[in-house]
């Protein structure tokens, strides 16, 4: 008995070692019109300095370095101050994709953002605008280990 209580206890930090890590690095590039071949198109270069204006491109880029499946992970972050959210811009192959309006307290769908103000002493519902949000949430079902991918989102500075 003693003999198998050891094995036991010998294979448990092997167990615990097996585990999942999602690494993510954020990059921020700003949009620049450049003229290419007689033609203004969209270029992308590090956003070192911006100005009101200047669309910026956040993109998260996240692998598993793991040694084990991550599965229903989410990847927030924070829309920076002095910005807006532009509409539609967020990007996240095989992710859902939320939005907060409470500092990352609670995420749900555009559709579903809310919020309540007080009119004449009644509490009025009111749909969240972009210009609200505080918060991108990407909910990605599994990561395999090794697996790597892609978010992004757009903001424009005030």
């Amino acid at each position: 008995m003693k003999y198998i209580l050891t094995l036991v206890i010998m294979m448990l930090p092997a167990m615990v070692w097996a585990a999942p890590e999602v690494k993510v690095d954020i990059t921020a590039e700003k949009i620049v019109m450049v003229e290419k071949d007689g033609k203004k198109v969209e270029q992308r270069v590090v956003a070192s300095e911006v100005l009101p204006g200047d669309v910026l491109i956040y993109t998260l880029s996240f692998k598993n370095v793991g040694d084990e499946s991550a599965k229903d992970i989410n990847i927030d972050d924070p829309i920076p101050n002095d910005t807006v959210y532009v509409v539609d811009s967020a990007y996240g192959p095989g992710s859902e994709i939320f939005f907060s309006i409470d500092d990352g307290k609670t995420f749900k769908q555009p559709s579903l953002l809310s919020y309540e103000i007080n009119v004449s002493g009644k509490k009025v519902k009111r749909k969240a605008s972009p210009e609200q949000y505080t918060h991108v949430r990407w909910s990605v079902p599994e990561v395999r280990v090794g697996q790597s991918g892609v978010a992004s989102f757009r903001v424009r500075v005030q």
